[in-house]
Order: structure tokens, then C-alpha cells, then sequence
């Protein structure tokens, strides 16, 4: 159980480190999105360094599981955080948004699911 925890920790890292990475450089795509959501830049490049730190803390984590799980429940808030605001938008009932709100509920259960399986191999 801790090499399939240890696995999906580092996809879940590598996941985040370049989603992280988009926002902290404010590519135009996600920019787009957010700003339509309410976030301005600022925000988003917070958003993208959370999201870095979370990877890399998902990273270390494989030396030190304790970080990992903090980590992964961090990110797990994060994104209960992006279901809200895609909630206040009401994507989920826009065609042409609803994959935009999707994203994020369907990486809160990946790393929900990352933390029970740290949690579990602790």
C-alpha cells in the first residue's frame, strides 16, 4: 500500500507543480478562466504558489510522510475552495464552463484520496 500512496503522491506533485507553475506566470488560458471567476492576479499567482508548495511538499513527503499528508490535505482544501467559487459561477449548469468546474472537484477526490492512503500507510 505505500508504493501505490508513494505513486500517487508524486503524479498528484507533478500534477500541481505544473498547474502551480501556469498561474504563478499567469499563462493566458488560466488567467482567462479565473478572471472570469472573480480571481485577479494576485490571487492566482497565490493559488500557483500554494499549489507549488503542495507539490513539493507531496515531494518531500516521500521522506518524510507527515509533510506529505499535510500536504495533500492542504491541496484537498485548495480545491473545495475552486468547487466554491466554480459553485458561485454556476459552471456546473453552463455547457460551456462545466468542464472548467469539473476539473477541480474531480482532483479533490484524487487528493482526498491521496491523504487516506498517506494517512493509512503512516
Amino acid at each position: 500500500m505505500s508504493f501505490a500512496a508513494n505513486t500517487l503522491s508524486a503524479l498528484v506533485a507533478l500534477v500541481f507543480l505544473l498547474a502551480g507553475a501556469q498561474k504563478v506566470l499567469l499563462r493566458n488560458p488560466v488567467t482567462a478562466n479565473l478572471l472570469r471567476l472573480g480571481v485577479g492576479s494576485t490571487m492566482t499567482r497565490s493559488i500557483g504558489a500554494l499549489e507549488i508548495a503542495g507539490a513539493l511538499g507531496l515531494a518531500a513527503g516521500l521522506w518524510f510522510k507527515p509533510l506529505a499528508v499535510a500536504a495533500a490535505a492542504g491541496l484537498t482544501l485548495l480545491l473545495i475552495g475552486a468547487v466554491g467559487f466554480h459553485l458561485r459561477a454556476r459552471d456546473f449548469t453552463h455547457r460551456r464552463h462545466r468542464s472548467h468546474a469539473v476539473a477541480p472537484v474531480v482532483l479533490a477526490v484524487v487528493t482526498g484520496t491521496t491523504t487516506a492512503l498517506l494517512l493509512a500507510t503512516s
